[in-house]
């Protein structure tokens, strides 16, 4: 539906004249000057918007020294991926490993699909060693849930950085730290459940890898917070 730009009559599909049959303005020339300063107006508000946009995109990420080691930390903890984790021995009628270090790269390339997941299960029903089976299983959960919350991380880093805030960030590194710490809890309790018991299906203990991947995480959680910080103070002048 169309109306003149000057008096308002409505137009008709059938109106194909450039001319209001009404008060007979030029309709496509009507104000041409005010509306090609009402483009420009907008093509400079949309510009402005994008150089905002771009600025803070570049200064979140490498505004200063701290939001640089921030950037760059953001992948570090996930070293922690070939790094060993723990060492352990299972002996198991369907699984059995001696002495082997843990990385979960290596775990996850040459362990995981070759498992017997259905007798894992099975386990975790078991009156004499279901509990420490359960957080065996757990355990390694967590380990790849830190993975992915630090993925998340990195895309929040940048999915986040034109708006100038680090929340999500901050949430997702300590998900990453609570997941690392509390499968190595959860691994030396089941050793030490199974060592207490009269099965010892499984034996061993966490290595360097998992502190590193602890402590990378919660060094990101302390970066993120200080950067957030900024970030807010940066907002506020902004507005």
């Amino acid at each position: 539906m169309a109306f003149c730009p000057k008096c308002g009559r409505h137009l008709n599909i059938w109106h194909i004249k450039a001319e209001c049959p009404t008060c007979g303005v030029n309709i496509p020339n009507y104000d041409w000057e005010g509306r090609l300063n009402e483009d420009a107006e907008k093509a400079a508000i949309a510009w402005s918007k994008f150089n905002i946009f771009t600025g803070n995109f570049k200064s979140a990420l490498f505004g200063n020294k701290l939001r640089v080691i921030r950037f760059i930390f953001t992948f570090v903890p996930l070293v922690a991926l070939i790094l060993p984790l723990a060492n352990y021995s299972i002996n198991l009628p369907f699984v059995y490993a001696d002495s082997v270090n843990m990385t979960l790269v290596d775990f996850t390339l040459n362990k995981l699909l070759s498992l017997n997941w259905g007798s894992l299960i099975s386990l975790m029903s078991s009156d004499f060693i279901g509990a420490p089976a359960g957080m065996l299983m757990i355990s390694i959960l967590l380990l790849y849930l830190a993975v992915v919350f630090g993925v998340l991380n990195f895309i929040f880093v940048l999915l986040r950085a034109p708006k100038l805030k680090a929340g999500f960030n901050i949430t997702m590194c300590v998900l990453s730290t609570a997941c690392f710490s509390l499968a190595a809890v959860l691994f030396t309790l089941c050793i030490s459940m199974v060592a207490n018991s009269t099965i010892s299906f499984i034996s061993g203990s966490v290595q360097y890898g998992i502190f590193v991947g602890t402590g990378l995480f919660a060094l990101n959680v302390v970066l993120n917070t200080i950067t957030n910080k900024g970030f807010k103070k940066q907002r506020a002048e902004q507005n």
